[in-house]
Protein backbone atom coordinates (compact mmCIF):
# COMPACT_ATOMS: atom_id res chain seq x y z
CA UNK A 1 0.00 0.00 0.00
CA UNK A 2 1.46 3.49 -1.02
CA UNK A 3 1.58 6.44 0.43
CA UNK A 4 -1.23 8.06 -1.71
CA UNK A 5 -3.40 4.65 -1.26
CA UNK A 6 -3.02 4.82 2.55
CA UNK A 7 -4.05 8.48 2.46
CA UNK A 8 -6.75 7.91 0.57
CA UNK A 9 -8.35 5.40 2.77
CA UNK A 10 -7.86 7.01 5.60
CA UNK A 11 -9.70 9.94 4.51
CA UNK A 12 -12.61 7.92 3.77
CA UNK A 13 -12.42 6.70 7.12
CA UNK A 14 -12.60 10.21 8.61
CA UNK A 15 -15.33 11.25 6.28
CA UNK A 16 -16.95 7.85 7.63
CA UNK A 17 -16.75 8.97 10.66
CA UNK A 18 -17.83 12.26 10.45
CA UNK A 19 -21.29 10.45 8.71
CA UNK A 20 -21.26 8.49 12.06
CA UNK A 21 -21.78 11.07 14.37
CA UNK A 22 -24.34 12.62 12.51
CA UNK A 23 -26.56 9.78 12.63
CA UNK A 24 -28.68 9.21 15.11
CA UNK A 25 -28.99 6.22 18.31
CA UNK A 26 -31.66 4.27 16.57
CA UNK A 27 -29.26 4.31 13.15
CA UNK A 28 -26.13 3.44 15.23
CA UNK A 29 -28.42 1.02 16.96
CA UNK A 30 -29.69 -0.45 13.89
CA UNK A 31 -26.02 -0.71 12.27
CA UNK A 32 -24.48 -2.85 15.37
CA UNK A 33 -27.91 -5.15 15.04
CA UNK A 34 -27.13 -5.88 11.36
CA UNK A 35 -23.28 -6.52 11.93
CA UNK A 36 -24.32 -9.15 14.85
CA UNK A 37 -26.23 -10.66 11.89
CA UNK A 38 -23.17 -10.38 9.46
CA UNK A 39 -20.95 -12.00 12.19
CA UNK A 40 -23.36 -15.03 13.24
CA UNK A 41 -23.52 -16.01 9.34
CA UNK A 42 -19.51 -16.52 9.01
CA UNK A 43 -18.90 -17.86 12.75
CA UNK A 44 -18.22 -21.52 11.20
CA UNK A 45 -15.70 -20.57 8.31
CA UNK A 46 -14.42 -17.41 10.93
CA UNK A 47 -14.04 -20.44 14.08
CA UNK A 48 -12.25 -23.00 11.57
CA UNK A 49 -9.73 -20.74 10.25
CA UNK A 50 -8.58 -19.87 13.36
CA UNK A 51 -8.42 -23.56 14.29
CA UNK A 52 -5.96 -24.06 11.32
CA UNK A 53 -3.94 -21.05 12.16
CA UNK A 54 -3.14 -22.46 15.83
CA UNK A 55 -2.20 -26.17 13.84
CA UNK A 56 -5.48 -28.16 15.77
CA UNK A 57 -7.28 -30.60 14.91
CA UNK A 58 -10.22 -30.35 12.34
CA UNK A 59 -13.86 -31.11 13.95
CA UNK A 60 -15.79 -30.48 16.70
CA UNK A 61 -13.01 -30.55 19.38
CA UNK A 62 -11.81 -28.02 22.22
CA UNK A 63 -10.20 -26.14 19.56
CA UNK A 64 -13.08 -25.44 17.81
CA UNK A 65 -15.53 -24.60 21.02
CA UNK A 66 -12.66 -22.38 21.82
CA UNK A 67 -12.62 -20.46 18.51
CA UNK A 68 -16.04 -20.11 18.42
CA UNK A 69 -16.88 -18.79 22.29
CA UNK A 70 -13.78 -16.45 21.65
CA UNK A 71 -14.47 -15.13 17.62
CA UNK A 72 -17.91 -14.64 16.54
CA UNK A 73 -19.53 -15.60 19.83
CA UNK A 74 -18.10 -12.65 21.78
CA UNK A 75 -18.21 -10.30 19.13
CA UNK A 76 -21.64 -11.00 18.08
CA UNK A 77 -22.97 -10.57 21.54
CA UNK A 78 -20.74 -7.20 22.11
CA UNK A 79 -22.76 -6.05 18.77
CA UNK A 80 -26.25 -6.86 20.50
CA UNK A 81 -25.59 -5.37 23.74
CA UNK A 82 -24.58 -2.13 21.66
CA UNK A 83 -27.02 -1.53 20.27
CA UNK A 84 -29.27 -2.43 22.99
CA UNK A 85 -27.46 0.48 24.87
CA UNK A 86 -28.35 2.91 21.77
CA UNK A 87 -32.05 1.73 21.77
CA UNK A 88 -32.19 2.99 25.74
CA UNK A 89 -30.16 6.21 24.41
CA UNK A 90 -32.99 6.64 22.11
CA UNK A 91 -36.00 5.90 24.28
CA UNK A 92 -34.33 7.21 27.98
CA UNK A 93 -31.55 8.95 27.40
CA UNK A 94 -28.97 7.08 28.87
CA UNK A 95 -28.28 2.92 28.30
CA UNK A 96 -29.66 0.95 30.88
CA UNK A 97 -28.04 -1.41 33.16
CA UNK A 98 -29.44 -4.25 35.43
CA UNK A 99 -29.80 -2.27 38.09
CA UNK A 100 -29.42 1.80 39.01
CA UNK A 101 -26.78 3.01 39.81
CA UNK A 102 -25.58 2.90 43.89
CA UNK A 103 -23.13 4.42 46.33
CA UNK A 104 -20.76 1.31 47.53
CA UNK A 105 -18.30 2.29 50.67
CA UNK A 106 -19.77 5.38 51.10
CA UNK A 107 -17.46 5.85 54.07
CA UNK A 108 -14.26 3.90 53.38
CA UNK A 109 -10.57 5.36 53.27
CA UNK A 110 -8.47 4.74 50.22
CA UNK A 111 -6.31 1.81 50.41
CA UNK A 112 -3.82 1.79 47.19
CA UNK A 113 -5.06 3.57 44.93
CA UNK A 114 -8.68 2.34 45.99
CA UNK A 115 -10.80 5.57 45.73
CA UNK A 116 -12.62 6.35 48.82
CA UNK A 117 -16.06 6.01 47.09
CA UNK A 118 -17.25 4.43 44.01
CA UNK A 119 -20.46 4.01 42.39
CA UNK A 120 -21.85 0.15 41.47
CA UNK A 121 -24.11 -0.73 38.93
CA UNK A 122 -25.15 -4.25 37.64
CA UNK A 123 -24.68 -5.49 34.10
CA UNK A 124 -26.66 -8.70 34.52
CA UNK A 125 -28.83 -10.16 32.71
CA UNK A 126 -28.11 -7.99 30.07
CA UNK A 127 -30.80 -7.54 27.01
CA UNK A 128 -30.22 -7.28 23.47
CA UNK A 129 -31.97 -4.74 21.25
CA UNK A 130 -35.17 -6.41 20.95
CA UNK A 131 -35.58 -8.60 23.96
CA UNK A 132 -33.65 -11.20 26.16
CA UNK A 133 -30.07 -12.40 25.80
CA UNK A 134 -31.31 -15.53 27.93
CA UNK A 135 -28.66 -14.48 30.24
CA UNK A 136 -30.58 -16.10 33.21
CA UNK A 137 -29.97 -19.45 31.76
CA UNK A 138 -26.95 -19.19 30.19
CA UNK A 139 -24.61 -17.22 32.79
CA UNK A 140 -26.85 -18.83 36.02
CA UNK A 141 -25.62 -17.84 39.26
CA UNK A 142 -23.26 -14.99 38.02
CA UNK A 143 -23.04 -11.43 38.87
CA UNK A 144 -21.18 -8.67 37.28
CA UNK A 145 -20.99 -5.04 38.86
CA UNK A 146 -18.69 -2.40 37.14
CA UNK A 147 -17.23 0.23 39.90
CA UNK A 148 -17.47 4.10 38.75
CA UNK A 149 -15.17 7.06 40.84
CA UNK A 150 -17.97 8.38 42.68
CA UNK A 151 -17.45 12.59 41.01
CA UNK A 152 -19.93 13.68 44.29
CA UNK A 153 -23.43 11.62 44.73
CA UNK A 154 -25.71 9.99 42.47
CA UNK A 155 -26.47 13.06 40.64
CA UNK A 156 -23.42 14.27 39.72
CA UNK A 157 -22.52 10.91 38.06
CA UNK A 158 -26.09 10.85 35.96
CA UNK A 159 -24.89 14.24 34.88
CA UNK A 160 -21.78 12.47 34.26
CA UNK A 161 -23.00 9.70 32.15
CA UNK A 162 -25.15 11.98 30.06
CA UNK A 163 -21.83 14.00 29.02
CA UNK A 164 -20.42 11.06 28.10
CA UNK A 165 -22.89 9.38 25.71
CA UNK A 166 -23.01 12.81 24.33
CA UNK A 167 -19.77 13.56 23.48
CA UNK A 168 -17.70 10.56 23.76
CA UNK A 169 -19.50 8.77 20.39
CA UNK A 170 -19.26 11.72 18.17
CA UNK A 171 -15.81 12.44 19.13
CA UNK A 172 -14.64 11.38 15.33
CA UNK A 173 -11.33 11.48 13.31
CA UNK A 174 -9.47 7.41 12.53
CA UNK A 175 -7.94 5.34 14.86
CA UNK A 176 -5.08 3.04 13.98
CA UNK A 177 -6.33 -0.56 15.47
CA UNK A 178 -3.17 -3.28 15.72
CA UNK A 179 -4.63 -6.68 16.33
CA UNK A 180 -3.48 -9.34 18.37
CA UNK A 181 -2.25 -12.31 16.82
CA UNK A 182 -3.73 -14.62 19.65
CA UNK A 183 -7.35 -14.12 20.00
CA UNK A 184 -9.28 -13.93 16.78
CA UNK A 185 -12.11 -12.07 18.66
CA UNK A 186 -9.86 -9.19 20.01
CA UNK A 187 -9.75 -7.41 16.81
CA UNK A 188 -13.39 -7.25 15.87
CA UNK A 189 -13.95 -5.90 19.53
CA UNK A 190 -11.19 -3.60 19.54
CA UNK A 191 -13.50 -1.72 16.33
CA UNK A 192 -16.62 -2.01 17.73
CA UNK A 193 -15.55 -0.03 20.79
CA UNK A 194 -13.15 2.30 18.79
CA UNK A 195 -16.56 3.02 16.31
CA UNK A 196 -19.17 2.85 18.48
CA UNK A 197 -17.71 4.09 22.13
CA UNK A 198 -15.60 6.68 19.79
CA UNK A 199 -16.95 7.56 17.20
CA UNK A 200 -13.46 6.74 14.91
CA UNK A 201 -13.40 5.18 11.73
CA UNK A 202 -11.00 2.46 11.86
CA UNK A 203 -7.82 1.30 10.19
CA UNK A 204 -7.48 -2.24 11.53
CA UNK A 205 -4.08 -3.73 10.55
CA UNK A 206 -4.18 -7.65 11.21
CA UNK A 207 -1.59 -9.21 13.36
CA UNK A 208 0.63 -11.22 10.70
CA UNK A 209 -1.06 -14.50 12.14
CA UNK A 210 -4.26 -13.94 11.06
CA UNK A 211 -4.03 -13.10 7.35
CA UNK A 212 -5.95 -16.04 6.58
CA UNK A 213 -9.13 -14.52 8.76
CA UNK A 214 -9.20 -11.01 6.38
CA UNK A 215 -12.14 -12.86 4.35
CA UNK A 216 -13.84 -13.64 7.61
CA UNK A 217 -13.57 -10.69 9.79
CA UNK A 218 -14.36 -8.28 6.19
CA UNK A 219 -17.68 -10.41 6.37
CA UNK A 220 -18.67 -10.28 9.50
CA UNK A 221 -17.82 -6.26 9.95
CA UNK A 222 -19.29 -6.10 6.56
CA UNK A 223 -22.10 -3.36 7.58
CA UNK A 224 -19.17 -1.06 9.18
CA UNK A 225 -16.92 -1.73 6.07
CA UNK A 226 -19.95 -0.61 3.56
CA UNK A 227 -20.16 2.56 6.06
CA UNK A 228 -17.05 3.61 5.50
CA UNK A 229 -16.40 2.94 8.97
CA UNK A 230 -13.73 0.07 8.80
CA UNK A 231 -10.54 -0.58 6.41
CA UNK A 232 -9.01 -3.49 6.96
CA UNK A 233 -5.21 -4.27 5.98
CA UNK A 234 -2.06 -6.89 6.35
CA UNK A 235 1.02 -6.22 6.56
CA UNK A 236 4.15 -5.99 8.62
CA UNK A 237 5.42 -3.28 10.70
CA UNK A 238 6.32 -1.30 7.80
CA UNK A 239 2.14 -1.00 7.47
CA UNK A 240 1.48 -0.27 10.99
CA UNK A 241 4.04 2.85 11.33
CA UNK A 242 2.69 4.39 7.93
CA UNK A 243 -0.51 3.93 9.50
CA UNK A 244 0.27 5.67 12.61
CA UNK A 245 2.39 8.50 11.16
CA UNK A 246 0.13 9.64 8.74
CA UNK A 247 -1.98 13.18 9.50
CA UNK A 248 -5.35 11.47 9.09
CA UNK A 249 -4.89 9.07 12.05
CA UNK A 250 -5.94 10.87 15.43
CA UNK A 251 -5.59 7.68 17.20
CA UNK A 252 -3.98 4.57 18.44
CA UNK A 253 -5.13 1.82 19.86
CA UNK A 254 -2.74 -1.46 20.56
CA UNK A 255 -3.54 -4.89 22.18
CA UNK A 256 -0.40 -6.93 22.55
CA UNK A 257 2.71 -7.00 24.09
CA UNK A 258 4.67 -4.25 25.88
CA UNK A 259 7.76 -4.48 23.52
CA UNK A 260 5.22 -3.14 20.57
CA UNK A 261 4.15 -0.49 22.82
CA UNK A 262 7.37 0.87 23.63
CA UNK A 263 8.15 0.47 20.09
CA UNK A 264 5.42 2.91 19.17
CA UNK A 265 5.30 5.16 22.21
CA UNK A 266 9.35 5.66 22.77
CA UNK A 267 11.06 4.07 19.97
CA UNK A 268 14.68 3.90 20.93
CA UNK A 269 14.23 6.25 23.89
CA UNK A 270 14.09 4.66 27.74
CA UNK A 271 10.73 5.52 29.26
CA UNK A 272 12.86 5.27 32.77
CA UNK A 273 15.06 8.09 31.47
CA UNK A 274 13.03 11.30 32.50
CA UNK A 275 14.40 13.51 30.27
CA UNK A 276 13.31 10.88 27.04
CA UNK A 277 10.30 12.19 25.28
CA UNK A 278 8.01 9.75 23.54
CA UNK A 279 8.53 9.43 19.64
CA UNK A 280 4.47 8.93 19.55
CA UNK A 281 2.33 12.69 19.45
CA UNK A 282 -1.01 10.75 19.19
CA UNK A 283 -3.36 9.58 22.06
CA UNK A 284 -2.83 6.26 22.62
CA UNK A 285 -4.76 3.39 24.04
CA UNK A 286 -3.93 -0.04 25.03
CA UNK A 287 -4.57 -3.77 26.72
CA UNK A 288 -1.08 -5.26 27.33
CA UNK A 289 -1.33 -8.09 29.13
CA UNK A 290 -0.46 -9.53 32.63
CA UNK A 291 0.96 -12.35 35.03
CA UNK A 292 -2.65 -13.28 35.91
CA UNK A 293 -2.86 -14.61 39.29
CA UNK A 294 -5.55 -16.80 40.99
CA UNK A 295 -5.94 -16.22 44.89
CA UNK A 296 -7.17 -19.51 46.71
CA UNK A 297 -8.38 -18.34 50.47
CA UNK A 298 -7.30 -20.87 53.30
CA UNK A 299 -10.46 -22.25 54.73
CA UNK A 300 -12.49 -25.86 54.69
CA UNK A 301 -14.12 -26.49 51.03
CA UNK A 302 -16.15 -29.64 50.26
CA UNK A 303 -14.87 -32.41 48.09
CA UNK A 304 -17.01 -31.13 45.17
CA UNK A 305 -16.49 -27.27 45.98
CA UNK A 306 -12.13 -27.76 45.71
CA UNK A 307 -12.76 -30.47 42.60
CA UNK A 308 -14.58 -27.88 40.91
CA UNK A 309 -12.00 -24.98 41.75
CA UNK A 310 -9.34 -26.79 40.25
CA UNK A 311 -10.96 -27.53 37.18
CA UNK A 312 -11.45 -23.74 36.62
CA UNK A 313 -7.83 -23.18 37.39
CA UNK A 314 -6.97 -25.81 35.04
CA UNK A 315 -8.98 -25.02 32.54
CA UNK A 316 -7.69 -21.35 32.74
CA UNK A 317 -4.51 -23.08 32.14
CA UNK A 318 -5.29 -25.27 28.93
CA UNK A 319 -7.46 -22.34 26.69
CA UNK A 320 -5.78 -21.38 24.43
CA UNK A 321 -2.72 -23.42 24.87
CA UNK A 322 -1.97 -20.17 28.05
CA UNK A 323 -1.67 -18.29 24.81
CA UNK A 324 -3.69 -15.34 26.76
CA UNK A 325 -3.27 -12.24 28.11
CA UNK A 326 -5.49 -13.42 31.82
CA UNK A 327 -4.59 -17.35 31.68
CA UNK A 328 -3.22 -17.93 35.13
CA UNK A 329 0.26 -17.64 35.85
CA UNK A 330 0.46 -17.84 39.28
CA UNK A 331 -1.57 -19.70 41.66
CA UNK A 332 -1.24 -18.25 45.34
CA UNK A 333 -2.07 -20.47 48.43
CA UNK A 334 -1.47 -20.38 51.97
CA UNK A 335 1.30 -22.65 52.93
CA UNK A 336 -0.41 -23.82 56.07
CA UNK A 337 -3.95 -24.27 54.34
CA UNK A 338 -4.62 -28.60 55.04
CA UNK A 339 -5.88 -28.52 51.22
CA UNK A 340 -3.39 -27.38 49.55
CA UNK A 341 -1.53 -30.45 48.69
CA UNK A 342 -4.85 -31.99 47.59
CA UNK A 343 -6.23 -29.25 45.65
CA UNK A 344 -2.91 -29.11 43.75
CA UNK A 345 -2.72 -32.72 43.04
CA UNK A 346 -6.34 -31.93 41.39
CA UNK A 347 -4.71 -29.27 39.33
CA UNK A 348 -1.94 -31.39 38.00
CA UNK A 349 -4.42 -34.26 37.47
CA UNK A 350 -6.41 -32.69 35.32
CA UNK A 351 -3.29 -31.06 33.13
CA UNK A 352 -1.71 -34.67 33.38
CA UNK A 353 -5.46 -35.92 31.54
CA UNK A 354 -5.40 -32.77 28.64
CA UNK A 355 -3.10 -33.35 25.71
CA UNK A 356 -0.20 -31.00 25.11
CA UNK A 357 -0.78 -28.62 21.88
CA UNK A 358 1.11 -27.18 19.35
CA UNK A 359 2.88 -24.03 20.38
CA UNK A 360 1.84 -21.80 17.50
CA UNK A 361 2.49 -18.66 18.78
CA UNK A 362 5.47 -17.02 17.47
CA UNK A 363 9.05 -17.49 19.64
CA UNK A 364 6.49 -19.56 22.22
CA UNK A 365 8.88 -22.74 22.38
CA UNK A 366 11.99 -20.85 23.42
CA UNK A 367 10.24 -18.90 25.77
CA UNK A 368 8.82 -22.52 26.92
CA UNK A 369 12.19 -23.92 27.42
CA UNK A 370 14.01 -20.51 28.66
CA UNK A 371 10.92 -20.55 32.23
CA UNK A 372 11.19 -24.34 32.47
CA UNK A 373 15.19 -25.08 31.60
CA UNK A 374 14.08 -28.28 29.43
CA UNK A 375 14.01 -28.41 25.61
CA UNK A 376 10.72 -28.46 24.10
CA UNK A 377 9.33 -31.59 22.82
CA UNK A 378 10.87 -32.43 19.04
CA UNK A 379 7.05 -32.60 17.90
CA UNK A 380 6.45 -28.65 18.77
CA UNK A 381 4.00 -29.53 21.26
CA UNK A 382 4.03 -27.23 24.74
CA UNK A 383 3.60 -29.48 27.89
CA UNK A 384 1.80 -28.16 30.22
CA UNK A 385 4.10 -26.77 33.49
CA UNK A 386 3.07 -26.21 37.09
CA UNK A 387 6.21 -25.62 39.48
CA UNK A 388 4.95 -25.77 43.09
CA UNK A 389 6.57 -24.18 46.40
CA UNK A 390 7.64 -21.20 44.67
CA UNK A 391 9.92 -19.15 46.71
CA UNK A 392 9.98 -15.66 45.02
CA UNK A 393 12.28 -14.70 47.25
CA UNK A 394 14.72 -16.93 46.38
CA UNK A 395 13.92 -17.02 42.95
CA UNK A 396 10.87 -14.58 40.85
CA UNK A 397 11.82 -15.19 37.30
CA UNK A 398 8.24 -17.03 37.01
CA UNK A 399 6.25 -14.48 38.37
CA UNK A 400 8.27 -10.98 37.29
CA UNK A 401 6.90 -10.87 33.82
CA UNK A 402 4.61 -12.56 31.58
CA UNK A 403 5.68 -16.12 30.37
CA UNK A 404 3.12 -16.08 26.97
CA UNK A 405 3.45 -20.07 27.19
CA UNK A 406 2.03 -22.93 29.55
CA UNK A 407 4.08 -22.25 32.56
CA UNK A 408 2.69 -21.73 36.06
CA UNK A 409 4.38 -21.33 39.25
CA UNK A 410 2.24 -21.71 42.96
CA UNK A 411 3.77 -19.48 45.53
CA UNK A 412 1.65 -20.66 49.12
CA UNK A 413 2.10 -17.53 51.38
CA UNK A 414 3.48 -17.48 54.90
CA UNK A 415 0.03 -16.97 57.26
CA UNK A 416 -1.60 -18.66 59.85
CA UNK A 417 -4.98 -16.67 59.65
CA UNK A 418 -6.97 -16.04 56.90
CA UNK A 419 -6.85 -11.91 57.49
CA UNK A 420 -2.85 -12.90 57.74
CA UNK A 421 -3.26 -14.43 54.76
CA UNK A 422 -5.33 -10.93 52.81
CA UNK A 423 -2.81 -9.02 53.61
CA UNK A 424 0.22 -10.89 52.71
CA UNK A 425 -1.73 -11.75 49.39
CA UNK A 426 -2.42 -7.87 48.64
CA UNK A 427 0.79 -6.90 49.51
CA UNK A 428 2.71 -9.65 46.89
CA UNK A 429 -0.04 -8.43 44.12
CA UNK A 430 1.17 -5.15 43.79
CA UNK A 431 4.71 -6.98 43.03
CA UNK A 432 3.33 -8.73 40.00
CA UNK A 433 3.95 -6.97 36.93
CA UNK A 434 0.02 -5.99 34.89
CA UNK A 435 -3.17 -4.84 36.38
CA UNK A 436 -5.86 -6.69 33.91
CA UNK A 437 -6.96 -9.19 35.85
CA UNK A 438 -7.30 -11.68 39.03
CA UNK A 439 -9.23 -14.04 40.00
CA UNK A 440 -9.85 -15.33 43.54
CA UNK A 441 -11.69 -18.45 45.12
CA UNK A 442 -13.63 -17.87 48.62
CA UNK A 443 -14.76 -20.69 50.65
CA UNK A 444 -18.07 -21.08 52.16
CA UNK A 445 -19.22 -20.93 55.69
CA UNK A 446 -16.16 -18.25 56.63
CA UNK A 447 -17.26 -17.27 60.14
CA UNK A 448 -18.71 -13.05 59.90
CA UNK A 449 -14.97 -11.11 60.30
CA UNK A 450 -13.12 -13.76 57.50
CA UNK A 451 -15.63 -12.54 55.49
CA UNK A 452 -14.98 -8.96 56.01
CA UNK A 453 -11.33 -9.81 55.37
CA UNK A 454 -12.35 -11.41 52.34
CA UNK A 455 -14.53 -8.96 50.79
CA UNK A 456 -11.84 -6.11 51.48
CA UNK A 457 -9.17 -8.74 49.67
CA UNK A 458 -11.76 -8.88 46.78
CA UNK A 459 -12.49 -4.63 47.15
CA UNK A 460 -8.28 -3.50 47.07
CA UNK A 461 -7.20 -6.17 44.23
CA UNK A 462 -5.94 -3.11 41.83
CA UNK A 463 -6.73 -4.98 38.66
CA UNK A 464 -9.47 -3.68 36.02
CA UNK A 465 -11.36 -7.12 36.82
CA UNK A 466 -11.73 -9.19 39.96
CA UNK A 467 -13.19 -12.71 39.35
CA UNK A 468 -14.34 -14.32 42.41
CA UNK A 469 -14.66 -17.79 42.08
CA UNK A 470 -14.26 -18.06 38.59
CA UNK A 471 -11.87 -17.11 35.87
CA UNK A 472 -12.01 -13.53 35.02
CA UNK A 473 -11.92 -14.28 31.01
CA UNK A 474 -15.77 -14.95 31.96
CA UNK A 475 -16.15 -11.02 32.24
CA UNK A 476 -14.03 -10.46 28.74
CA UNK A 477 -16.51 -12.79 27.03
CA UNK A 478 -19.68 -11.07 28.71
CA UNK A 479 -19.25 -8.20 26.79
CA UNK A 480 -20.48 -5.12 28.89
CA UNK A 481 -18.38 -5.14 31.56
CA UNK A 482 -15.52 -2.78 30.32
CA UNK A 483 -12.00 -4.01 29.80
CA UNK A 484 -8.45 -2.92 30.79
CA UNK A 485 -5.80 -2.46 33.23
CA UNK A 486 -6.41 -0.74 36.97
CA UNK A 487 -6.89 2.78 36.01
CA UNK A 488 -3.49 4.75 37.04
CA UNK A 489 -1.50 3.81 33.55
CA UNK A 490 0.96 6.06 32.18
CA UNK A 491 2.99 6.45 28.68
CA UNK A 492 6.24 5.68 30.86
CA UNK A 493 4.31 2.86 32.41
CA UNK A 494 1.43 1.78 31.39
CA UNK A 495 1.23 -1.59 33.29
CA UNK A 496 -1.47 -3.43 31.77
CA UNK A 497 -2.52 -0.48 29.54
CA UNK A 498 -4.35 2.54 29.20
CA UNK A 499 -8.57 3.12 28.79
CA UNK A 500 -11.28 0.29 28.44
CA UNK A 501 -12.79 -1.49 25.71
CA UNK A 502 -16.29 -3.23 25.89
CA UNK A 503 -17.90 -0.55 27.05
CA UNK A 504 -21.31 0.29 25.26
CA UNK A 505 -23.03 1.32 27.87
CA UNK A 506 -20.45 4.42 27.74
CA UNK A 507 -19.99 4.47 31.54
CA UNK A 508 -18.00 7.61 33.02
CA UNK A 509 -15.36 7.85 35.67
CA UNK A 510 -14.79 3.58 35.13
CA UNK A 511 -12.46 2.08 38.10
CA UNK A 512 -12.83 -1.42 37.59
CA UNK A 513 -15.26 -4.43 37.79
CA UNK A 514 -16.14 -7.28 40.16
CA UNK A 515 -17.60 -10.49 38.58
CA UNK A 516 -18.83 -13.27 41.06
CA UNK A 517 -19.78 -17.16 40.49
CA UNK A 518 -20.79 -20.12 42.46
CA UNK A 519 -18.71 -21.96 44.31
CA UNK A 520 -19.19 -25.18 42.83
CA UNK A 521 -21.70 -26.17 40.21
CA UNK A 522 -23.37 -29.69 39.40
CA UNK A 523 -22.99 -28.70 35.44
CA UNK A 524 -19.93 -28.46 33.84
CA UNK A 525 -19.07 -25.04 31.95
CA UNK A 526 -18.91 -25.72 27.96
CA UNK A 527 -15.83 -24.16 28.08
CA UNK A 528 -13.86 -26.97 29.56
CA UNK A 529 -11.30 -28.20 27.58
CA UNK A 530 -12.46 -31.75 28.44
CA UNK A 531 -16.78 -30.78 27.87
CA UNK A 532 -17.68 -33.23 25.48
CA UNK A 533 -20.30 -31.01 23.66
CA UNK A 534 -18.48 -27.66 24.11
CA UNK A 535 -18.38 -27.11 20.19
CA UNK A 536 -21.83 -28.15 20.09
CA UNK A 537 -22.71 -25.56 22.77
CA UNK A 538 -20.78 -22.71 21.57
CA UNK A 539 -22.74 -23.19 18.04
CA UNK A 540 -25.63 -22.85 20.00
CA UNK A 541 -24.72 -19.70 21.67
CA UNK A 542 -23.76 -18.37 18.59
CA UNK A 543 -26.70 -19.33 16.77
CA UNK A 544 -29.14 -18.02 19.66
CA UNK A 545 -27.75 -14.64 19.19
CA UNK A 546 -28.36 -14.47 15.83
CA UNK A 547 -32.02 -15.46 16.44
CA UNK A 548 -32.07 -12.35 19.18
CA UNK A 549 -30.34 -9.93 16.27
CA UNK A 550 -33.28 -11.33 14.05
CA UNK A 551 -35.99 -10.68 16.67
CA UNK A 552 -37.06 -13.92 17.25
CA UNK A 553 -36.92 -15.36 21.34
CA UNK A 554 -34.41 -17.63 20.62
CA UNK A 555 -36.18 -19.69 23.37
CA UNK A 556 -36.24 -22.85 21.19
CA UNK A 557 -32.51 -22.75 20.60
CA UNK A 558 -31.60 -22.44 24.31
CA UNK A 559 -34.19 -25.72 24.80
CA UNK A 560 -32.19 -27.63 22.19
CA UNK A 561 -29.08 -26.95 24.26
CA UNK A 562 -30.14 -28.83 27.38
CA UNK A 563 -29.48 -32.39 26.47
CA UNK A 564 -25.77 -31.38 25.81
CA UNK A 565 -25.46 -29.20 28.73
CA UNK A 566 -26.20 -31.84 30.54
CA UNK A 567 -24.37 -34.37 29.44
CA UNK A 568 -21.20 -32.45 29.63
Amino acid sequence: MNTSELSSRLGRLAAGARRFAATDARQRGELARRTALATVAVAGPWAEAAVAIKRGPPGAGPGLAEELATGPMVTARLCLLTARAQVDLATRGLPRAASAPRLLHAGRRSVGGTPPALVGLDLLPARGPLGTLHDAMIHQGFQATVRCQDPGGLANFEQAWRREVEERPRAGGVAVVLGAGNVTGLSAADVLSQIFEHGRGVFLKLHPLHAALRPHLAAALGPLVEAGLVVIAEGGADVAQAAIAAPETTHVHVTGGEATYRAIVWGAADPADRTASPRLSKPITCELGNVTPWFILPGRYSRAALAYQADLVAASIANNTSFNCIATKVIVTCESWPQRGDFLALVERRLASLPARPGWYPGAGRDWEAATGRAPPADGTLPWSLSTGVDVAADDRLVCREWFVPVVAEVPIDADTLADYCGRALAFSHRLPGSLAASVTIPAGLAAVDVRHAERFVDHLAFGVVAVNTWSALAYALGNVPWGGFPGGTLASPKSGIGFVHDPLLLPLVHNSVIRAPLAAAIRPPWFPWHGSGARLARGVVDLYGRCAAGKSGLGTVLAMLPSVLRG
